[in-house]
């Protein structure tokens, strides 16, 4: 949708409300907010004169001027019909809140592509949602319960009608003011793409968060989230179904098919997304992103903590190592500080009831703490009672913040509400969270924002092509001979082992004296042969020929081909794997791991969408076996990165070449040996049919 069409419904003049009826809690949730509020709306419904003592309309045509934003109330079926009429009469959009579409099987989907149809290039919210809110403007076509958040600058898209109701309530426990609020639905013809691409627009949003079961148009999707990085606009994300049953839940119910959780993970990490694992650190995220001008985000590496009792000291250590944020001994404030407080830690300090009786010594603690760390937290009371009490600490907490360039974070040790009074002092420079993890975790989420460097959208799949003659079938689908498969390898540059293939009934030949003493025999055109017992590693020269004889045995009883091939034993410090998975829901991606027992050890698999240069190979190769990985398992020999980013990169360069056939690629085992690498083996499965049965 064209942003602007798209604005015309989430920012509405004229509002209508088909199929308004007081005995329906949904057009109640809606409607009764808007009339309270002194919002004209039109009601829609022919089988009523008059609704909420007003009168009702007979159609949208009578409202006498295109509507800016229509709310549908009635069923599958006549939504359509609304649909068709609305986009006649040139009204800005409609919110399809009825279920019965794509969620429901075949029958649905045809409805859908009805609703699709008659919606034209007019925007639908929808179908199968709970409608939209947009607080600065009193607009409230949203029937998924009242609530009345305050105006602010987050907003928040979910494909899941539920947890639009979760965020909004998360948002009212932490005082955080609301933009527009949308449950996305089916997304018939607005999708998540385009209400990004909205937000970025919209002068009241700030922050945008997203509540995500899958996405429709990667490429356009992250296209805007570039965007709204580019515009000082942080979007934050929790991704549904990361388990498998969860999945299953979701497609049942919202017909989205979820993808691989890691490929979202992937993603979200390489195109600045923040991602989040539940509601409240989405929010928790939100709240302190929303709260600091953009102007004055920094990066985020080291956290100060202030508390006024020694066991809440050890409590947020605990909680800040937890999720994984550091707190630096801060060694060079340790003379001043044991001056002025007595104690043995300096980072978090317990500033003692001696300390609060001098604001003196308060203010300039809070001066030197904020010269030392890139955000200064205050453990403190923030309930609905406790705004008298607690002046004493904020008083020359928010003087101080005043003079510092980080931001100076207020919040209790646990996860209560945050009271009223607060907004006062949050118009002083202070920033308020919900709980010490919150605010830890809140920190990470603003650091990772700000040192993002989103990377270009991935292009969109290349053309199908004919199927290759070297593309045979197989029992995991289309797949290439072990020969060609290496010859693929080969092209690229990656290294491959000396190999003899043995088709038809030859169990042996010359060209396997050249191979060495010590070989490994093993089916060729099968995959997961270990499976089947079909690989013998070690084979002397004078056993080949038995050892070929037993391999097609094997595949005899199990129905495969017949090929046999032969290689030398390669030995080596090391095991690796790298592949590519070339249709995930977001494009195809590049995998790079360690192997044998390293991967025990190590539990390294590291990925990166396509298309990769040169330094997002090397930084995941850093990833996988870089410095950091030998320090910590000692005892290991490090291994030369250099030839495993040829290797990743000639994986990427294989898709280029073939990605309008290829499905995914297995190199595995990768020998890593004194010289680089070898690859001993490769499985390479197609994409496409293939005629013919497996073998």
């Amino acid at each position: 949708m064209p942003r602007t069409d798209l604005t015309r419904l989430l920012s509405p003049r004229t509002i209508a409300v088909v199929g308004a009826n007081e005995k329906l809690g949904m057009s109640n949730n809606a409607v009764l907010p808007m009339l309270e509020a002194g919002r004209a709306v039109h009601l829609v419904n022919p089988t009523r004169d008059v609704l909420y003592g007003r009168p009702a309309l007979p159609s949208l045509a009578a409202a006498g001027e295109p509507v800016d934003a229509v709310l549908s109330l009635v069923n599958a079926e006549r939504s359509i019909e609304v649909v068709a009429e609305a986009a006649g009469l040139g009204c800005g959009g409609v919110v399809v809140a009825a279920a019965g579409f794509v969620e429901m099987g075949d029958d649905g989907a045809a409805l859908q592509q009805r609703l699709r149809e008659a919606a034209g290039a007019m925007p639908i919210v929808g179908p199968n949602c709970s409608g939209f809110k947009n607080v600065p403007l009193g607009v409230n076509l949203f029937t998924g319960g009242r609530l009345d958040p305050p105006a602010g600058g987050v907003a928040v898209v979910s494909q899941s009608g539920f947890l639009v109701r979760s965020a909004l309530a998360a948002a009212d426990q932490r005082r955080l003011g609301v933009s527009i609020a949308v449950s996305s639905g089916n997304e018939a013809v607005c999708d998540l793409s385009d209400y990004v691409e909205v937000l970025t627009e919209d002068h009241q949003t700030t922050v945008i968060c997203l509540v995500v079961e899958t996405i429709r148009r990667p490429a356009s999707f992250f296209a805007a989230v570039a965007r709204a990085h580019g515009a000082g606009k942080p979007v934050l994300a929790l991704k549904l179904g990361r388990s498998d049953r969860a999945r299953r839940i979701m497609a049942s119910h919202t017909g989205a098919i979820a993808d691989e959780s890691w490929v979202y993970d992937l993603a979200f990490e390489e195109h600045g997304v923040v991602g989040a694992g539940d509601v409240d650190e989405l929010l928790d995220a939100a709240q302190f992103l929303a709260q600091i001008p953009a102007g004055r985000r920094r990066p985020m590496e080291r956290i100060g903590i202030i508390t006024t009792s020694g066991g809440v000291a050890a409590l947020a250590t605990d909680l800040a190592e937890a999720e994984g944020v550091d707190l630096p001994a801060l060694e060079e404030l340790g003379p001043w500080v044991r001056e002025r407080v007595p104690g043995d830690t300096v980072n978090p300090l317990d500033l003692t009831g001696f300390v609060m009786s001098r604001p003196d010594v308060m203010g300039e603690l809070f001066a030197r703490y904020a010269a030392a760390v890139d955000a200064l937290v205050l453990a403190w009371w923030l309930g609905e009672g406790d705004e008298g009490w607690s002046r004493t600490l904020l008083e020359p907490f928010a003087t101080a913040a005043q003079q510092a360039e980080v931001p100076f974070v207020v919040s209790p040790i646990e996860a209560t509400s945050i009271g009223a009074w607060a907004d006062a002092w949050r118009d002083r420079g202070l920033v308020f969270t919900r709980g010490i993890r919150s605010a830890c975790r809140a920190a990470r989420a603003a650091h990772s924002f700000v040192v993002a460097s989103p990377r270009r959208p991935p292009p969109p799949d290349p053309p199908r092509a004919s199927v290759p003659p070297f593309l045979v079938p197989s029992p995991a689908g289309p797949m290439v001979a072990f020969a060609d498969a290496m010859r693929l390898l080969e092209e690229v540059g990656i290294p491959v082992a000396p190999h003899v293939v043995l088709d038809g009934d030859r169990d042996d030949g010359p060209e396997i004296d050249a191979l060495g003493e010590q070989l490994v025999v093993k089916l060729a055109d099968v995959p997961h042969r270990t499976e089947l017992g079909a690989v013998a590693i070690g084979v002397e020269r004078p056993d080949v020929a038995a050892a070929v004889r037993r391999m097609r045995s094997i595949a005899r009883d199990h129905g495969v081909s017949t090929a046999v091939a032969v290689q030398p034993v390669v030995r080596g410090t090391g095991e690796a794997f790298a592949g590519l998975h070339g249709r995930t829901a977001l494009g195809p991606v590049v995998l790079l791991g360690m192997g044998g027992v390293l991967v025990e050890v190590a539990g390294r698999v590291r990925g990166r969408l396509l298309p990769i240069d040169d330094d997002a190979a090397t930084a995941l190769v850093d990833e996988v076996a870089g410095p950091d990985v030998w320090a910590s398992m000692r005892g290991q020999q490090a291994w030369d990165t250099g030839p495993l980013r040829a290797v990743v990169l000639g994986v990427a360069e294989l898709w280029e070449r073939h990605g309008a056939w290829l499905g995914s690629i297995d190199v595995n085992p990768l020998i890593i040996t004194s010289t680089g690498t070898v690859a001993v083996d490769a499985l390479v499965l197609g994409d496409m049919p293939v005629k013919g049965t497996a073998r």
